[in-house]
């Protein structure tokens, strides 16, 4: 887990530049602002991860939400990536879909890990627990963050057919 957060936390610099040359493309200049949705999703980890202590549910439980922010850029992107080529944007369009990918194929390594760690802790059982009841405890109630910004491209392509229409 520790590898791939790394390794996210690299790629997330990547999409980090991919998104300034998206804006540069685009002519518009990002505004950061802090996305109240990713910020939830991290709230909502932090707080899920105070409950337990044991490493395998910690791990469990940020694998979860990460796959969850995950999830929030996989839509975001995806949204992105299309209102850029409605709008005539074909190369921000294709930046925006290589980032797409990538999101992906995060997810779906983050979803093999998810599985490899809570088929060995639900093979761990307590007394008087089921595999079923220890699955359970497990599956809290969903969402992590690393914040890019989607929405600021959004609001930006926005901007630009608005003033390209013109």
């Amino acid at each position: 887990l520790k590898q791939m957060l790394e390794a996210g936390s690299k790629q997330n610099i990547v999409q980090q530049k991919r998104l300034d040359e998206v804006f540069d493309l685009i002519g518009i200049r990002p505004d950061p602002k802090k996305d109240p949705a990713m910020q939830g999703i991290c709230d909502l980890n932090e707080a899920e991860i105070a409950k337990h202590r044991n490493a395998v549910d910690r791990d469990l439980i940020n694998i979860e939400y990460g796959q969850v922010a995950a999830h929030f850029y996989i839509a975001r992107y995806g949204t992105l990536r299309s209102a850029a080529h409605a709008l005539g944007h074909a190369k921000a369009a294709k930046l925006l879909d290589r980032t797409l990918v990538e999101t992906r194929a995060i997810d779906r390594a983050f979803t093999q890990l998810y599985d490899h760690l809570l088929t060995r802790r639900t093979s761990t059982r307590y007394p008087d627990e089921t595999a079923l009841a220890t699955t359970a405890y497990m599956h809290p109630r969903l969402t992590v963050g690393l914040a890019l910004g989607g929405m600021l491209v959004a609001v930006a392509l926005s901007e630009a057919g608005r003033s390209k229409r013109r």
